[in-house]
C-alpha cells in the first residue's frame, strides 16, 4: 500500500513537474509574443510621432506667409522638415524588418510618404514665391489628405499589434484555465499539493489579469495623450470634435472651437533652449486645464498649437474663457521667459463639417496673428482678408496700430484689461446678427477697438477714481469722445471717427456730446453703445463688482427705447444665447 502510495505520489509529482514545464514554456512563449507585439507597437507609436512632427514643420512653414516670416529661416525649416521625413522613413523601415505581416502596408505607406514629401516641397516653393492661395490649396487638397491616409495606415498597424498582444494574453489566460480544469482530476490523491498549486496559479492569474488590464489601459491612454503636456492629442481632438458636432446637431445647441498658438516658441527654443520651450508648453497646458469646465476639453494638436472644445458655449463665452486662460498664463510665467498665446475662435450650431469649423478657427487665428490681436472670433469677412494678404496689407497695418492704441488705453486702468478688444468682438457679433455686410462689420470691429482711444487724454485720477465722479470730473470725462474723434479722423478713418464721436448718444436725445435725436444717430454708434455698456456691467470696477450676463441683459432691456436701441439689444441677446440669427435661419431653410 505504501508502495502504491509512494508510486502514486511519484506519479503525481512527475505529472506535476511535466505539467509545470509545459505551462512554463507556454507562458514564456506567450510572454515573448506579447513583448514582441509591445516592441512593434512602440515602433509604430514612434512612427506616429514622426508623422505629427513632419506635419508640424509644414504648418510652421505656412507661418512665413504672415508677419512672423522675418523670424522664420526657410532653410532651417526645410532642414527640420527633411530630418522629420528621414525619421519617419527610418521608423517605417525598422517596422518592416520587424513586422513581416505588415510589409505590404509598410511599402504602401513609404510610397504615400514620398508623394507627401513631394507635395510639401511644392508647398514650400509656393510659400517662398509668395503665393498663399496655392500654398493653402496644396495644404488642404494634397498634403492634409495624404497626411490623414499615412496617419490612418500607421494607426491601423499599431492597432493590429495591440490586438495581437491582447490575443496572446488571451492565449496565456486560456492555458491557465486549462490547468485549473485539469488539476482537480490529475491531483485528486494529492490534495495538499493540489491546493498549493491551485493557490499559486490563482495568484499568477490575478497578476496576469492585472497586467493585461494595466497594459490595455496604458495603451489606450497613450494613444490619446500628448507625452509632454498630458493633454489629449490630435487624434483624440479629431474624434471628440466630430462627436460633439453630431451632438450639437441633434440637440440644436452651440459648439465653440478655440485654436491657440503659443507665441514665439521657436525664438524661445533658439535663444533659451528646448527645455525652456517645453516649460512654456507645459505652462500653456496647465492654464488650459485650469480654464476648462464640465464637458469642456483641452488638447495639444502638435508643436505650439493647442485647442479647446467648448460644447454648449457661444463664441462670446469662448472669448471670456480665452481671456481667463491668457490671464492665468501671464500670471504663471516661466523661470526665464513670459509666455503668451494667440487664439482664434469659431462657433458652430452643428450645421458645419468638422474640417470647416477647424478651418474657420485657423483663419481667425491667422488674422489675429497678422493684426497682433490676442483673440479673434471668426466672421465671414475674415476669409478673403486672410486668403488675399496683398490686397489688404494697409488694413492690417491700420489694425495693428489700432490694437496698440486700444491696449494703451486699457493699460491706464487695471480694471479695464482687454475692454476695447472685448467691445470690438461684441460689436462684430451684433453686426452679424443684424445682417450688416462684411465691409461694415469689419469697419465696426475697428471702431469698437478704438471707441475709447480718447481716454488717453483723461487724467488717471479721474479714470481710476473708486467713487462717483463730480460734475466737473464728468464733464472732463465726456471730452474723451471728441478727443477720440480727433485722433481717429487724423488717421483718415472718417467714418469710424464719426461713429466713435456719437457712441455715448441716446435715443431720447439726452446723450453727449451733441444730444442727437434717434433719427440722426448712426446704427454703428448705437451698436458700440450697447456693446460698451454690456462689457462694463459684466466687468469688475473699483466701485462695484461685476454682474452676471443675464443681469446685464436685463438692465439693457430695461432702458431699451430710451437709452439703447431695442434691435441692438435683441441682437446681442441672440448672439449670446444662440437664438436663430439670419444666417442660421437661412442655413436651416436650405436643409
Amino acid at each position: 500500500m505504501s508502495r502504491l502510495t509512494t508510486a502514486g505520489l511519484v506519479a503525481v509529482l512527475a505529472f506535476l513537474t511535466g505539467f509545470a514545464i509545459w505551462a512554463a514554456r507556454t507562458t514564456a512563449s506567450s510572454a515573448d509574443a506579447v513583448r514582441r507585439s509591445s516592441d512593434l507597437s512602440s515602433i509604430y507609436d514612434e512612427t506616429r510621432r514622426a508623422v505629427a512632427a513632419e506635419d508640424s514643420w509644414v504648418t510652421e512653414y505656412l507661418l512665413r506667409l504672415g508677419p512672423e516670416s522675418v523670424y522664420l529661416d526657410a532653410r532651417k525649416l526645410r532642414r527640420g522638415h527633411a530630418a522629420a521625413a528621414r525619421s519617419l522613413v527610418g521608423t517605417l523601415r525598422s517596422a518592416r524588418r520587424e513586422d513581416a505581416g505588415g510589409t505590404a502596408l509598410n511599402l504602401l505607406l513609404l510610397k504615400r510618404h514620398s508623394a507627401y514629401v513631394e507635395a510639401a516641397e511644392r508647398l514650400f516653393d509656393a510659400v517662398d514665391a509668395g503665393r498663399p492661395g496655392l500654398a493653402l490649396a496644396i495644404k488642404f487638397d494634397e498634403i492634409q489628405p495624404r497626411f490623414s491616409r499615412i496617419e490612418e495606415g500607421v494607426e491601423r498597424l499599431a492597432v493590429a499589434h495591440r490586438r495581437e498582444g491582447s490575443e496572446h494574453l488571451d492565449d496565456l489566460n486560456g492555458s491557465q484555465q486549462l490547468v485549473l480544469r485539469a488539476t482537480p482530476i490529475a491531483f485528486g490523491a494529492g490534495l495538499l499539493l493540489l491546493i498549493g498549486f491551485f493557490l499559486l496559479l490563482r495568484n499568477l492569474q490575478r497578476r496576469l489579469e492585472t497586467a493585461r488590464e494595466e497594459e490595455i489601459e496604458r495603451l489606450g491612454r497613450a494613444a490619446l495623450t500628448d507625452n509632454l503636456t498630458g493633454l489629449r492629442n490630435h487624434r483624440a481632438f479629431q474624434e471628440d470634435v466630430a462627436r460633439e458636432l453630431l451632438r450639437a446637431g441633434r440637440t440644436g445647441t452651440a459648439l465653440s472651437l478655440v485654436v491657440l498658438d503659443l507665441d514665439d516658441l521657436k525664438q524661445v527654443n533658439d535663444a533659451l533652449g528646448h527645455q525652456a520651450g517645453d516649460e512654456q508648453l507645459k505652462a500653456l497646458a496647465d492654464a488650459a486645464l485650469s480654464t476648462v469646465r464640465g464637458s469642456d476639453a483641452a488638447y495639444r494638436l502638435g508643436g505650439d498649437e493647442f485647442a479647446l472644445v467648448l460644447p454648449g458655449e457661444q463664441a462670446w463665452a469662448a472669448l471670456r474663457a480665452v481671456q481667463r486662460l491668457q490671464a492665468t498664463l501671464e500670471a504663471a510665467g516661466c523661470p526665464n521667459s513670459r509666455p503668451t498665446c494667440t487664439a482664434g475662435i469659431a462657433q458652430s450650431d452643428g450645421l458645419v463639417a468638422r474640417d470647416t469649423l477647424l478651418r474657420r478657427a485657423d483663419l481667425a487665428l491667422l488674422e489675429a496673428k497678422r493684426s497682433h490681436r490676442q483673440t479673434l472670433i471668426y466672421s465671414d469677412e475674415l476669409a478673403p482678408r486672410v486668403l488675399e494678404p496683398d490686397r489688404v496689407a494697409s488694413e492690417h497695418h491700420t489694425k495693428t496700430l489700432a490694437t496698440a492704441l486700444a491696449r494703451a488705453v486699457d493699460a491706464k486702468d487695471s480694471y479695464t484689461r482687454s475692454h476695447c478688444e472685448t467691445v470690438s468682438e461684441l460689436c462684430a457679433l451684433i453686426a452679424c446678427e443684424l445682417g450688416l455686410d462684411d465691409d461694415r462689420a469689419a469697419r465696426l470691429r475697428l471702431a469698437g477697438l478704438l471707441h475709447d482711444v480718447g481716454k488717453i487724454g483723461i487724467p488717471d485720477a479721474v479714470l481710476q477714481k473708486p467713487a462717483s465722479l463730480t460734475d466737473e470730473e464728468f464733464e472732463l470725462m465726456k471730452t474723451h469722445v471728441t478727443l477720440g474723434h480727433s485722433i481717429v479722423s487724423g488717421a483718415e478713418l472718417d467714418q469710424e471717427a464719426e461713429w466713435i464721436l456719437h457712441h455715448h448718444e441716446r435715443l431720447d436725445g439726452r446723450g453727449y456730446p451733441d444730444g442727437l435725436p434717434a433719427d440722426d444717430l448712426p446704427l454703428e454708434s448705437r451698436i458700440i453703445l450697447v456693446a460698451d455698456a454690456f462689457e462694463a456691467i459684466t466687468t469688475d470696477r473699483p466701485y462695484r463688482e461685476a454682474r452676471s450676463e443675464s443681469q446685464a441683459l436685463a438692465e439693457l432691456e430695461e432702458h431699451a427705447g430710451s437709452q439703447f436701441d431695442p434691435d441692438c439689444v435683441a441682437a446681442l441677446r441672440r448672439a449670446l444665447h444662440g437664438s436663430s440669427s439670419p444666417a442660421v435661419e437661412q442655413l436651416m431653410a436650405a436643409r
